[in-house]
């Protein structure tokens, strides 16, 4: 007969105990946690405490206050936040928006030219400028790419550099202004085709048709004819380039605009981020590949004017295959600057001419580049284009020949800069110095914030650009008193520094040769968010970039023959 050993019976207090040391590491960790946080936000407070802030909760710090002024449910860029904390602050050069506990890194926005050129120029810690924030690597690498010249740092970033100037640099932009030229005769005639319906468009989908158009030809000489195929075909069909580019902007995440877990965490979200960015980078990398091939195979002989900048780029470089990889993310980056920021200067380009038919201080502006257009591009509507597509003319006349012209596109750029750009300070270390900047006075050390330096304030501070600072006025620029007047870096919507936008002639050619070009044809009207009517008027939403939040919703209009001179 087995010998079965009794069951052992656990009293109620054995079970009791069981639970108590189950439990207690758990709580034994919770309490470590927890104090190692609060000692952190602490000393993190603590050592920015000299940085102007708004007054902190004691355990949330400015995170309730920075939610109600840039919460996504206000569907407005978080400058429009910013700004009204800058008012309440009494406009300082910088202030510091605190995240502890729930991000160790706050924060620090900057309002002044001074700080913010400390932050991005040349310094013997870093000769590149500081490095880009960590939230930039995070929101946009599926965008861009790993390696994009955008987020690279150090000497990579300083060989793609060299490597793509010589694409972007003036003579050979201007070069290829014929081409420009072309794709805005298609983008003014889809326009003269939509005032003909009278109904409202979207501009913002003509603009970034037309600027698509451009950068895909300029870089790399592929016409994925966004002006001319229609939604649903070609390269906008579902599984096209331009869709799967157009579709990851809007999948990338947003910085300054709240947590939204929901949206963060979805997993059909993180699907389709990387299947469209799989199918954005194949699409890119065949046709890059096939290109090279061709050259290979029947090389042409051209001067380096007529090249694309992905041609000047690779010259006499082995095409590998990490290589090509690497520009394709170039290009993506191009892709994203190209057609995102210079439509969204083309939208307010219009938006600002539309004011003439209601405000006579805007008349007289208009009236002064129609009279500037007439002198040097001859008479008629559209004289603009015939003259720019010559050869040489857009190097001799979209420089000082147009001064107006180029007061108008920089005024707009000054109230609407549609990008900006935020830096990463490290921690200061054994082989890290501390990094110092001027705040109203006061030398502090920013070391662990991320710095944003934020345009939209600087722009219109009234401190740099004096009282009329919020309003349109291009006469300034004409002012060479009152331009030698304002400080170092008081214009950046481009930034400055080492790592300024390596796009910025490319953008200022095409706004001005678009705006010669529709000036005295077109009438644009504004519909809806006017800013009249007890109206408000259309402000900017976070899209990537800055962009209108309706699109700009316009109904276009055909000028009367005898109106235009």
């Amino acid at each position: 007969m087995e010998y079965e050993q009794p069951a052992v019976q656990r009293t109620p207090q054995s079970s009791h105990s069981f639970r108590y040391y189950a439990v207690l590491p758990i709580f034994i960790f919770l309490i470590y946690k927890t104090t190692r946080l609060a000692v952190f936000t602490y000393h993190t407070r603590k050592r920015y405490r000299d940085i102007p802030s708004l007054p902190r909760h004691w355990l949330l710090g400015n995170l309730i206050a920075i939610g109600r002024k840039c919460s996504p449910q206000l569907n407005r860029h978080p400058d429009y936040g910013f700004s009204e904390i800058w008012h309440d602050l009494g406009q300082p050069a910088a202030f510091h928006i605190d995240l502890a506990p729930v991000d160790s890194h706050g924060f620090l926005i900057v309002a002044d030219p001074a700080v913010a050129d400390t932050v991005v120029q040349s310094s013997s810690e870093y000769p590149f400028s500081a490095p880009k924030s960590d939230t930039m690597r995070q929101s946009l690498n599926r965008l861009l790419g790993e390696e994009t010249l955008i987020m690279a740092e150090g000497e990579v970033w300083r060989d793609l550099r060299k490597r793509f100037n010589k694409g972007f640099a003036p003579a050979h932009l201007h070069a290829l202004c014929p081409f420009i030229v072309a794709q805005t005769r298609t983008f003014i005639a889809r326009i003269q085709d939509a005032a003909r319906s009278g109904q409202t468009f979207a501009l913002k989908d003509f603009a970034q048709d037309l600027t698509t158009d451009v950068i895909t030809q300029l870089t790399m000489e592929k016409d994925f004819k966004a002006q001319s195929v229609a939604d649903g075909t070609g390269s906008k069909s579902t599984f096209g380039v331009l869709t799967a580019s157009r579709i990851l902007s809007k999948l990338v995440a947003t910085t300054g605009q709240g947590f939204d877990p929901i949206g963060y965490l979805n997993p059909v979200r993180r699907i389709k981020e990387r299947f469209y960015e799989w199918s954005f980078d194949r699409q890119l990398y065949s046709v890059l590949s096939l290109k090279l091939q061709r050259e290979q195979t029947h090389p042409k002989k051209a001067d380096s004017s007529a090249k694309a900048i992905v041609q000047l780029a690779l010259a006499d470089l082995d095409p590998t295959p990490a290589l090509l990889r690497n520009t394709v993310h170039q290009i993506k980056s191009f892709l994203f600057a190209g057609q995102d920021t210079t439509s969204t200067l083309i939208q307010y380009l219009a938006y600002e001419l539309s004011k003439a038919d209601h405000d006579p201080r805007y008349r007289e502006i208009v009236s002064s580049l129609e009279d500037e257009h007439e002198r040097v591009f001859g008479p008629g509507a559209y004289s603009a284009l015939d003259v720019l597509s010559q050869p040489g003319k857009a190097d001799e006349l979209l420089g000082d020949k147009i001064p107006k012209s180029t007061a108008f596109v920089k005024e707009t750029l000054r109230l609407h800069p549609p990008a900006a750009t935020a830096r990463g300070i490290p921690e200061a270390s054994s082989s890290t110095p501390p990094f110092f900047i001027d705040i109203d006075g006061r030398r502090t050390a920013i070391d662990g914030l991320r710095v944003y330096n934020c345009q939209w304030i600087m722009h219109r501070n009234p401190k740099v650009w004096g009282a009329d600072a919020h309003v349109f006025n291009p006469a300034r620029w004409l002012d060479e008193a009152y331009i030698s007047a304002l400080p170092p870096g008081a214009f950046r919507p481009f930034e400055r520094g080492p790592r300024n936008c390596i796009g910025q002639e490319l953008a200022m050619m095409e706004a001005k040769l678009v705006l010669c070009a529709v000036t005295r044809g077109l009438r644009f009207e504004k519909v809806g968010l006017t800013g009249r009517n007890g109206e408000r008027e259309v402000w900017g939403t976070q899209h990537v970039t800055t962009v209108p939040v309706d699109g700009m919703k316009m109904r276009f209009h055909l000028r009367d023959e005898s109106e235009v001179k």
